[in-house]
């Protein structure tokens, strides 16, 4: 399968996986570190809009549009997609180890650059503990981890001819 293609699949395989995981916990009253990057983007896109003449725009429009959740879950699956094409096109043939491994590497790499990067730009602290305890970073980082496991492995699978 050409490389686009088998990329696109695994993501929105895992990607679909991951959203229902996170859709359970949820449901269950887990609270995860969900939405992040979002917020981050949200938050650069509205102190940008003043030095963009987009003010009102972004006020009446935009902002309020991106707080849905059907916009959430779209930018949910539109990030997870644009992983899976940087792990197919950049990364995969410089990580070492079995699909299995580039997957651990690649969700390590990801959780580290949100937990100390992104969430405390966003107010959330260092792995969301401002409003997570242990459990729920620990379960946030494991179905973060699923997913770029089953994206590394399907990936592997939809690119070896069989």
């Amino acid at each position: 399968m050409p490389r686009l293609a088998a990329a696109l699949l695994a993501g929105a395989i895992a990607i679909c996986i991951n959203t229902a995981l996170l859709a359970g916990c949820d449901a269950m009253g887990f609270v995860t570190a969900r939405g992040g990057l979002l917020r981050l983007v949200r938050d650069i896109a509205g102190r940008m809009a003043p030095s963009l003449g987009l003010t009102d725009f972004w006020a009446h429009t935009l902002a309020p549009a991106t707080t849905g959740p059907t916009f959430q879950t779209g930018f949910h699956i539109f990030v997870g997609l644009l992983m899976a094409l940087f792990y197919a096109f950049l990364l995969e043939q410089s990580l070492p180890g079995r699909a299995w491994a580039k997957g651990v590497i690649y969700a390590i790499v990801l959780w580290l650059l949100n937990a100390f990067v992104v969430l405390p730009l966003t107010g959330e602290g260092i792995a969301g503990s401002n409003h997570l305890g242990v459990l729920n970073m620990m379960g946030f980082a494991a179905i973060h981890t699923i997913f770029f496991v089953l994206l590394s492995i399907l990936y592997g699978r939809f690119r070896t001819p069989q």
